[in-house]
């Protein structure tokens, strides 16, 4: 190998190395309420169906874009963990060994019309794969913040409401796009 091919063979690592670094900032934003999975766990009487539980990024390949999941009308987690998994739905005490912050949120307006709607829209994934794709609105393969801007999407069409929650409008959706929807609420457990 020659020495131009290999100084930008380190160059590139280096780049890699410090764009992931970049990328995998855990320290959640300050805006936003963030809480252990026990304060959650502690506090589920808060929460409702229909709402959105991202979870804080971490330094690993798999969890350095956070992770997304939804309660549904029983709170379940309903969430699109990984390749393996597929649909999955667990009870809200399955999160209590994380090693990571969750943020809940809410659907501004959310009613019932909307969450029945919602319910019926993640009832149709169950059977869905995880996959990643290069467009949001492809539904044959979803991930975990893909599953979550679909299901809110589809539900608001289906009850004359438009639901976008990519605050960034790429054709990717992740979980921290949610985060920063301007249609959503940052729920506070320790609210009055």
């Amino acid at each position: 190998m020659n020495i131009y091919l290999k100084r930008n063979i380190k160059r590139l690592m280096l780049f890699l190395i410090l764009t992931l670094a970049l990328i995998c900032k855990t320290k959640p934003e300050d805006k936003y309420f963030w809480y252990t999975p026990h304060e959650v766990i502690s506090n589920a009487d808060k929460l409702q169906p229909g709402d959105i539980l991202i979870l804080s990024k971490k330094p690993t390949l798999r969890s350095m874009w956070g992770h997304a999941a939804v309660l549904n009308e029983r709170k379940k987690i309903i969430e699109f963990p990984t390749y393996s998994a597929g649909y999955s739905e667990s009870p809200i005490y399955a999160w209590e060994n994380l090693d990571r912050k969750i943020a809940i949120f809410r659907l501004k307006g959310i009613d019932e019309k909307f969450k029945s709607a919602l319910f019926k829209e993640i009832d149709e994934t169950i059977t869905k794969p995880y996959g990643l794709t290069f467009t949001k609105d492809f539904d044959k393969r979803l991930y975990c913040s893909q599953f979550v801007y679909l299901v809110f999407k589809k539900a608001g069409k289906k009850v004359g409401r438009e639901v976008d929650l990519d605050s960034n409008g790429g054709g990717w959706v992740m979980p921290f796009d949610i985060l920063d929807s301007p249609l959503l609420e940052n729920i506070s457990i320790y609210a009055q």
